[in-house]
């Protein structure tokens, strides 16, 4: 009964709440969840117990309702100005023992699965001080939740954004003559647009997406970060090219996703089908 109030309270749940949007993170764990060798599998699902991957791959959004679990807020995100790199940036935050941003919480939910001592102290202290608890009473299931919604993130162009507009947030844009943000139309406009489900929106994917030696041979976070900067850098250059004349505002429609699904499409596959790859490392 827990699990299911729990699972009718993410879909209820206020949009903005979420990353890629609640379909778009349960595109990123079907594909995951269909390229799990069939020992990892059996270890997702020991770990997740009555929960399943689609589900629990938003939780980390609904959490952030939470007052006590905002210590995680900026690990969904890592921001990029456009005179460093991700490594640059990382060189420095990795000074210390924080978790800063999404590439350093993908590498701890990382170490946590692989049982690593160290980082599932470092996170349990986390939630003894503030106070929370794991996701179904456990830690190995809680890091599956962060670690397949955080890969995620990271494939999301806009999660790897400019500090100045806040990975978009802050730049008005017309989708479809509603007014709304570009943050917005790339965590969820765009997937939402085509009106298919999230089985029938992964079942497309990986019948066109078929991940290839390169895509997969890319493990690092930091690498995949990198990847979303070279994405966004796309979005920024062509923001402007159709413009309202009434609003001033760039205006989205059918030639723009014309033009950008096929990005989203491709950023779905690699954090699935890469996502699948980290697991199926993890357990063997």
């Amino acid at each position: 009964m827990k699990n299911w109030i729990l699972f009718v309270f993410m879909i209820l749940s206020a949009p903005w709440l979420f990353g890629w949007g609640q379909n778009g993170h349960r595109i990123v764990a079907k594909i995951c969840y269909d390229n799990l060798s069939r020992k990892a599998k059996a270890e997702v699902d020991k770990a997740l117990g009555d929960n399943y991957l689609e589900q629990v791959s938003n939780w980390p959004d609904f959490i952030r309702s939470e007052r006590n679990w905002k210590f995680a807020d900026p690990w969904h995100y890592v921001t990029i100005d456009p005179d460093e790199t991700v490594g640059d940036l990382l060189e420095e935050t990795h000074k210390d023992d924080d978790i800063d941003n999404v590439v350093e919480a993908i590498e701890l939910m990382q170490a946590i699965l692989k049982d690593d001592a160290a980082a599932i102290d470092q996170f349990q202290k986390l939630m003894d001080k503030n106070k929370v608890e794991p996701l179904a009473g456990s830690i190995k299931a809680t890091a599956l939740a962060f670690l397949i919604h955080f890969i995620g993130d990271v494939h999301q162009p806009m999660h790897v954004g400019k500090n100045q507009d806040l990975g978009g947030n802050k730049i008005s844009v017309l989708y479809f003559s509603e007014k709304t943000n570009l943050h917005s139309v790339w965590d969820s406009g765009l997937i939402d647009h085509e009106k298919l489900s999230y089985t029938e929106f992964s079942a497309f994917i990986e019948k066109h997406h078929r991940p290839n030696k390169e895509e997969l041979s890319k493990t690092n976070p930091i690498e995949w970060a990198q990847e979303s900067v070279t994405y966004r850098e796309k979005i920024y250059n062509t923001l402007y090219d159709n413009t309202d004349r009434d609003s001033g505002l760039p205006s989205f429609s059918y030639n723009y996703q014309h033009d950008f699904i096929p990005v989203v499409e491709h950023c779905l596959a690699a954090a699935g089908y890469r996502a699948a790859a980290m697991l199926n490392e993890i357990f063997g």
